[in-house]
Order: structure tokens, then sequence, then C-alpha cells
């Protein structure tokens, strides 16, 4: 595939729930009510994993179920975990069957390697490993768009690792990009040199963003959208107005 530049993805207007507050489907309605521009579940693996995640048939069931019709409604992101066996070797097995789970239900899907557990993928040893991946799911996803099943590709990771990924990413066609930034530093500093490549997908920042001033700051380094979690396992619904709901 040729390398992309970023394209517009009309959830990122408004601010989106992260992964990690529902993994089941089990608060879907009431997630995707609150007024986000997108609700990512997950991360979920295929197989049910006690104390983490009840398995991927579980969450497809609850979101196929939903009534999606009408306009302006909340996009459906599903964060694809990784097994605690998985092997660099595997990654493409997870991954592969994931999406082809969930195509049907999800708006995008997103490869998580931001999970403490998965940063390891990350490290150039493996490198070779997760770039066979990477396009193996990208070829998948081009298959599935043309059985009329078509879902965004995203990847996730923290900002530090994302640069020497951004080509590997745009040439596979990836449109989404999602990086974690640091708590400290100068993380929006680093985020507007991520934004300055050309070929690379678009951007989403999550991490420490606790009001309007700091989703302001993410976009203006170039972030074209930005994704809480801690802010709403604290305060719930009444983070949007605190964020903005249309900081554009």
């Amino acid at each position: 595939m040729q390398p992309m530049n970023p394209i517009a993805l009309p959830w990122l207007a408004r601010p989106g729930l992260a992964g990690g507050i529902d993994k089941d489907g089990s608060r879907a309605l009431e997630l995707l009510g609150l007024g986000f521009g997108s609700v990512e579940f997950g991360s979920v693996t295929m197989q049910a994993i006690a104390g983490y995640n009840a398995g991927m048939a579980v969450l497809v069931e609850r979101l196929g179920g939903l009534d999606r019709s009408g306009s302006g409604r909340t996009a459906i992101g599903i964060g694809l975990g990784q097994p605690a066996e998985a092997k660099a070797e595997t990654l493409a097995d997870e991954w592969l069957a994931g999406l082809l789970a969930v195509g049907s239900v999800a708006d995008y899907v997103s490869l998580n390697l931001s999970a403490k557990a998965n940063q390891r993928f990350l490290e150039p040893s493996h490198r070779a490993s997760l770039i066979a991946a990477f396009h193996a799911v990208a070829a998948c996803r081009a298959q599935l768009a043309k059985v009329g099943h078509p879902v965004v590709l995203a990847a996730k990771m923290p900002l530090r690792e994302a640069a020497s990924l951004l080509d590997t990413l745009a040439e596979a066609g990836f449109e989404q990009l999602t990086v974690v930034l640091p708590d400290q530093g100068e993380r929006f500093s680093a985020l507007k040199q991520l934004a300055s490549e050309a070929a690379r997908p678009t951007l989403v920042a999550i991490g420490g963003l606790r009001n309007a001033a700091d989703v302001a700051a993410a976009r203006a380094a170039g972030a074209a959208g930005v994704q809480v979690h801690r802010l709403f396992v604290e305060q719930g619904a009444n983070c949007l107005p605190v964020l903005g709901k249309a900081a554009v």
C-alpha cells in the first residue's frame, strides 16, 4: 500500500472514551448515550480471561444487539488485546481473529500496544514480527471492506515508541494512531514533532488530559482527537462539560 496522509474521522470532533471502562458491553447503552464522539470497548481477547475480560463472543453479542440507527451516533471502537501467553510470532493470529469477529459491529478496531503486558512487542527485537502483523491485519481489513464491513484501523501505543512506527502504519493503511502522552515533561512539544510528519495516520491523544486547556493544547500540537479514561472514572459524564463537547 502507498503511504497515506491523515484523514478526517468524524467522531474525533468530540472527545472519546478510551478503553478499559467497559470490556464486555454491559454498559454499552449507558456509555453510548453520554455524548462522546466514540466509545472504545475492551481491550478484549478472543477467549475469556478471568479477572480481565469475558471474551470476544460476549462483547460482540451485546454490541450487535444495539439499535444504532439515527444520525450523529457515537462511534464504537473495540480494542484488541493479547493473551498473556502470546508471543511476537503469534501477534497476527489473535488480532486477525479479533478483527474478523468484530468487523460487523465496530466503526474502528484498535490494536492495543499500550498495556504494560503488550509493550514488550514494541521492542526492537520484535519489530519484524510486529510489522508483519500490522500488514496481515491491514490485508484482512481490506477483504472485510469488499464484503460490506468497512472498519477503520487504529493502533494504540506510548508516544515515545510511535515515531519509529509511523512509516509502517502509514504504508499499511492504518487511519488512526492513538498515542499515550507521558504525565510529565514536554509532552505536547513531542506530540507536535510527531504530527509534523507528512505521511502518518490521524493522531489521537490520551493521557493526563484533565480540562479544556489540555484538550486545546493537544489539538494545537496536532492531535485530531482526544480520549479520556481517568477523568471519566473520577467524574463520570460530568467530565464532558469540563472538556468541552465539541472542542475543535
